[in-house]
């Protein structure tokens, strides 16, 4: 079950609801790969490290542009 993992350019090009709607698949995918890991049909656990690396990346844009906003008052 690969997927597509978005580079720091393509996060920053999202608009803030496709960025919301990043974030929120991608909570469902890593607890949908939990889930297959913890019932061992996970083939890659890598996967899970990999997802949430990713998160933390979409976070990580979430909140640089809630302190931009919070900035810009």
């Amino acid at each position: 079950m690969p997927r597509y993992i978005m580079t720091m350019d393509q996060i920053r090009r999202l608009s803030h609801q496709e960025l919301k709607e990043e974030i929120e698949e991608t909570y469902r995918r890593l607890f949908q790969l939990r889930l297959q890991r913890e019932t061992r049909q996970l083939q890659d656990h890598r996967q899970v490290w990999k997802l949430q690396r990713h998160l933390a990346r979409l976070k990580t844009e979430e909140r640089a542009r809630q302190l931009a906003r919070e900035g810009a008052s």
